[in-house]
């Protein structure tokens, strides 16, 4: 839902505007899968949306610097070749098709966020209509590195129309943005209205995390937690699902037999499609301790409300917007294991409260984090902006 601008489009000139709306160009200048992570994952949903191809004569610039997530931070020449190769396609299809709107996902930290400046400078040197839509937070930081990075956040926000995802993370951007930003939280598609969907009915409560293997994700801390939720004697599973990052799988299961957990909680590795969708259906409880520095609107915790889980998480991002806390499950501290494991035990013995918590985590994500909802709200910025 877009909360902090009122769209209004009159009455008398609606039907007209569904008329005109076709003919209306929008310039998508964006990064698609792969890598694989959550702003790509977006910007695929914007790419294919049927409502956005139904108004708009789209086209896009793909930005392919990176083939993987290890790549995307990484220097080299080829990325700074593909810089130069990207500027010139950007401004030949300006030149040959004149868009109404450029759409463009930046990135707000790191090499990356001086390359999408350099691409909002000529954008807006050539007059363009832009929405800026962050998927990310940084912006702050890259600002108070120096005064030089502060003057080209100013220039870059200045008479730009801005996307944020949640209202938390608009504080990255209020001392730059010269209008208010509109709030879009991120949306996805719903299989649990497609598939027989049968929730695995558990005698001893199993918990779920689902992320790459990476520290800041908070994999470690979890494995804490239920270290200490073990000595106490409490009784559970857990299935830890992803891909190694910079934690290996063997570094998790020496973990778990170093500290007699290897019969209680199992590491998975990476699943997907179907094999995903069940790891959801198995689970009682979804645990994400991130503490990931550019954490903003983690697409895992959707996927774990639209499965009716109680979610525990951290205040990250725009996390607590997304889950109120109490509601659909509970926010901790980030780092803190004895936290952590204070909450856990209360939805490992409180079998009602994990069923509550559960079923408000789904209806909160029915009514406000579908990909149908992100589309109508995508398309209403793109009505507005132009």
């Amino acid at each position: 839902m877009i909360t902090n601008h009122q769209i209004n489009i009159p009455k008398s000139t609606r039907s007209e505007a569904e008329c005109v709306r076709i003919t209306e160009r929008v310039l998508y200048i964006m990064q698609l899968p792969p890598p694989v992570h959550g702003s790509n994952l977006m910007n695929k949903s914007v790419y294919n949306s049927k409502l956005l191809n139904q108004h708009f004569l789209t086209d896009l610039v793909n930005l392919k610097f990176s083939k993987s997530s290890r790549d995307i931070e990484k220097f080299t020449f080829q990325k700074l070749f593909k810089v130069g190769y990207y500027a010139l396609l950007i401004i030949k299809k300006i030149i040959l098709h004149k868009p109404d709107l450029i759409y463009f996902t930046m990135a707000p930290r790191g090499f990356a966020f001086y390359r999408d400046g350099l691409y909002i400078f000529i954008l807006k040197t050539l007059r363009q209509n832009i929405v800026l839509h962050l998927h990310g937070k940084g912006i702050k930081k890259t600002a108070d590195r120096n005064i030089l990075n502060k003057w080209i956040c100013k220039a870059l926000f200045k008479k730009v129309h801005v996307i944020s995802l949640s209202n938390q993370l608009t504080e990255d951007i209020r001392d730059f943005c010269d209008s208010t930003p509109f709030i879009i939280p991120n949306g996805i598609a719903n299989p649990v209205f497609s598939l027989s969907y049968i929730r695995t009915k558990n005698t001893i409560p199993q918990i779920l995390f689902l992320s790459n293997y990476i520290q800041e994700k908070g994999i470690l801390v979890l494995l804490d937690a239920l270290y200490i939720l073990n000595k106490k004697g409490y009784d559970f599973s857990a299935r830890l699902v992803g891909a190694p990052g910079d934690i290996s799988i063997e570094y998790l299961e020496k973990y778990l037999h170093d500290h007699q957990l290897a019969q209680k909680i199992v590491v998975v590795g990476p699943k997907y499609d179907q094999d995903k969708i069940v790891e959801f259906q198995q689970a009682d409880i979804f645990v994400f301790p991130t503490f990931y520095s550019n954490e903003a609107f983690p697409l895992v915790n959707l996927e774990a409300m639209q499965y009716s889980l109680p979610i525990i998480s951290t205040d990250e991002g725009g996390i607590s917007d997304m889950l109120r806390d109490s509601d659909a499950g509970f926010i901790v501290k980030a780092k803190d294991p004895e936290a952590l494991a204070n909450k856990i035990a209360i939805l490992l013995i409180d079998k009602d409260l994990r069923e509550q918590m559960g079923n408000n985590a789904f209806h909160h994500f029915s009514n406000n984090y579908t990909l149908d909802r992100f589309e109508a709200n995508m398309k209403r910025v793109f009505d507005q902006a132009i």
